[in-house]
């Protein structure tokens, strides 16, 4: 197998890898969709037994590391952009457009899972 072949091969293993880990993970790591932040912070002050201060840090804390995360999901979607647009430099003509379609199948999975996620909201 040539060096090239290889690198290709690689580069879409990884990539399907972590659509897969993703996905799988999204329900085991994640906060559920139906369980709001405020949800949690609720369930720490009345097991935790926080006064109203511990709250307020406890909160604070929670909403630095949200926006810690919406930074960190753009950076993801950047990369996943990058990774994208270096993919097809591998690729022919006919394979670009298989790829095209791979992207759009893989868009209108992600649109519909959002929009799932927001019906139950």
């Amino acid at each position: 197998m040539q060096p090239k072949t290889k690198t290709i091969l690689f580069i879409l293993l990884s990539f399907t890898l972590g659509i897969f880990c993703g996905w799988f993970l999204k329900d085991h790591v994640f906060m559920k969709p139906e369980h709001t932040p405020g949800d949690f912070q609720k369930m720490l002050a009345e097991q935790l037994h926080l006064d109203e201060h511990q709250i307020a840090q406890v909160d604070s804390l929670l909403e630095i590391r949200r926006q810690q995360m919406d930074v960190y999901r753009k950076q993801m979607f950047a990369m996943r952009d990058t990774t994208q647009i270096e993919i097809r430099k591998f690729l022919d003509a006919n394979q670009n457009k298989l790829f095209d379609a791979v992207i759009q199948e893989m868009n209108e999975r992600e649109a519909k899972k959002r929009e799932h996620e927001a019906a139950k909201k």
